[in-house]
């Protein structure tokens, strides 16, 4: 594993028209933890929930640093879903201690903080979420979002609605549809991903996004060194009136001889962007498949599944060939990029045809239940859904097309 090198920068600025800061921001070393909470509430409710985000969380996964960095060394038993569970409960507890210490002091009834987390352990970054701060990844120059915006505004977008023309919209902006201290618990929305070689990481509150915009935020995010960027997107923030409070850090990584490792991670997620099943996912989502997916190598003259089989699983081939056999015959010859076995991750059928190696085969395997785990996960599962709903169009239409050259045909005599 190449040693892993994380610069980052990271400012908060009250604004031009709020008289107090309400955001929040915290930045461990030690464990590469980055927060961002944008707490609301009143003059000093905002403060101190958010205050209350960073502090709790930072203390929590602090008090796991020796896990992850027994984690970060490759050796451990530990696994990724645990690191994750780790950064997704301290998050949610917090929400019961901003709760706790409202119901303690009067002057603070009602706070609460949005809360935008980035924790950096080995070759892989966890982000975790709740409210409309955000993380942006920029990879390749390419910048993506994320986070979900649990906002009253993005449930309108979602459901078809124009903000823009709806009462609700003007009646209800910046309004939160899930924040930390309104609950005992909160609902965390959670991703974890491979990290590549020049992977830069942006958090930021809405002081900063909602002022910037799309368009700038992703002209400046490729550029400059993390100080340099940071002071950009606040002093444009700034520039566009300031109308809230704005806090951003932007952190780079950098990892030595990771090459390889890099064109692993995108041969992955382009063999599944070739399904039509995932091929119009957002990137996030991508991400979430390709988490759930693994690696495996296959020798020559393997049977990968006889005809009739029950079938659990879908597989990609990165590299060799197979052979499909029905009927003890071989009837097609599949390569890099093909795949075979997508129904099996919606019900468990016998397979139509058998699967053998005809040479040495490299694969992207998925079982059914890591795909029905994503199917679980609110942000991911109605994209997923209509995904399954083209690729059972795209069969229907072949099934069609093909009866209706097989009733054209003349009769054999």
């Amino acid at each position: 594993m190449g040693k892993m090198k994380v610069t980052h920068a990271g400012r908060t600025d009250v604004g031009i028209v709020r008289k107090n800061n309400e955001d929040a921001f915290l930045v461990d070393e030690t464990t590469n933890l980055f927060i961002v909470c944008d707490g609301v509430g009143g003059r000093s409710g905002g403060e101190e929930a958010s205050r209350i985000a960073c502090e709790w969380v930072g203390s929590r996964v602090y008090a796991a640093a020796d896990r992850l960095q027994t984690f970060g060394s490759g050796k451990s038993t530990i696994n990724r879903r645990e690191i994750g569970s780790l950064l997704e409960n301290a998050i949610s507890e917090a929400s019961g201690r901003i709760r706790q210490t409202a119901a303690e002091r009067a002057d603070l009834s009602g706070m609460a903080t949005t809360a935008a987390a980035l924790l950096i352990a080995g070759n892989h970054a966890f982000v975790a979420h709740v409210g409309d701060s955000r993380v942006y990844l920029v990879r390749h120059k390419t910048m993506h979002l994320l986070t979900e915006d649990h906002s009253l505004l993005n449930d309108l977008k979602r459901r078809g609605r124009d903000p823009d023309r709806s009462h609700l919209g003007a009646a209800y902006q910046g309004a939160l549809t899930r924040a930390l201290g309104v609950l005992n618990t909160a609902r965390v929305d959670l991703l974890d991903l491979e990290l590549l070689p020049g992977d830069r990481f942006i958090i930021c509150s809405d002081g900063v996004h909602g002022a910037v915009g799309e368009t700038t935020m992703q002209a400046i995010a490729p550029h400059g060194a993390v100080e340099e960027a940071v002071d950009m997107y606040i002093d444009t923030a700034l520039q566009n009136g300031g109308p809230d409070n704005a806090t951003v850090i932007v952190i780079d990584v950098q990892q030595e001889q990771a090459e390889d490792r890099a064109t692993r991670v995108r041969r992955r997620l382009e063999a599944l962007q070739s399904i039509s099943m995932f091929r119009y996912l957002p990137y996030p989502d991508l991400i979430r498949v390709a988490g759930v997916s693994k690696e495996i190598a296959l020798p020559t003259g393997h049977t990968v599944f006889e005809e009739n089989a029950i079938g659990e699983s879908l597989y990609i081939i990165l590299d060799g060939q197979v052979g499909v056999v029905k009927g003890g015959a071989e009837i097609a010859e599949l390569g890099p990029g093909a795949h075979f076995g997508e129904m099996s991750l919606i019900e468990r059928t016998p397979r139509s045809a058998g699967i053998v190696t005809k040479s040495n085969v490299e694969a992207l395997l998925i079982q059914r239940d890591e795909f029905f785990s994503l199917l679980r996960q609110e942000v991911t599962a109605v994209k997923l859904l209509w995904g399954i709903i083209r690729m059972l169009n795209a069969r229907l239409r072949s099934t069609s097309q093909e009866l209706t050259v097989f009733k054209t045909m003349p009769p054999q005599l």
